[in-house]
C-alpha cells in the first residue's frame, strides 16, 4: 500500500461510513492506481479513480454514457464522495444541449432549491437512497 493512494484511503473511509448509500467495490490498488465502482443511484454508476470522479448512465446493466465528470483535489475527494452519496442527499446535474454538464446542487434533499423544469438543457436528479 502506498501512502499516496488517495483512492484507497477514500475506499477505506467509505467502508467505515454506514451513512453512505449504495454498494461499491474497489479494484487495482497498487501504488497510486486503483478505482472504486459505486452503484449509488438507480441506473447510474459512479467511478472514482485517481484525480477523477465520473458518473455513468447504465444501459442493459453496463456503464454506457458518462453524463458528468470532475477532478477533485486529493484533500476534497472524500468530502465530495460524502456529499454525493450520503443517504437522503440529492445531486442535480444540468446537461446543456451543447454537450456540457455541471453539478447544480449536491446535498440534503430538503434543502434543494432546483426545480425539475429548465430551459436549454436537462436537469437529472440523482437520489442517494
Amino acid at each position: 500500500m502506498s501512502e499516496t493512494n488517495v483512492v484507497l484511503r477514500a475506499y477505506e473511509k467509505m467502508n467505515s461510513n454506514p451513512s453512505l448509500a449504495g454498494s461499491f467495490t474497489g479494484d487495482g490498488f497498487t501504488g497510486t492506481d486503483g478505482h472504486i465502482l459505486w452503484h449509488l443511484f438507480d441506473g447510474y454508476t459512479v467511478e472514482i479513480a485517481s484525480e477523477t470522479v465520473l458518473i455513468y448512465k447504465n444501459r442493459n446493466g453496463k456503464m454506457y454514457e458518462c453524463i458528468h465528470h470532475w477532478h477533485p483535489c486529493d484533500e476534497d475527494l472524500y468530502d465530495e464522495i460524502c456529499e454525493l452519496g450520503t443517504k437522503g442527499n440529492v445531486t442535480v446535474i444540468h446537461r446543456s444541449w451543447l454537450g456540457g454538464s455541471r453539478i447544480l446542487y449536491s446535498g440534503p434533499r430538503e434543502a434543494c432549491y432546483i426545480k425539475r423544469t429548465c430551459f436549454f438543457g436537462k436537469n437529472t436528479f440523482l437520489y442517494a437512497d
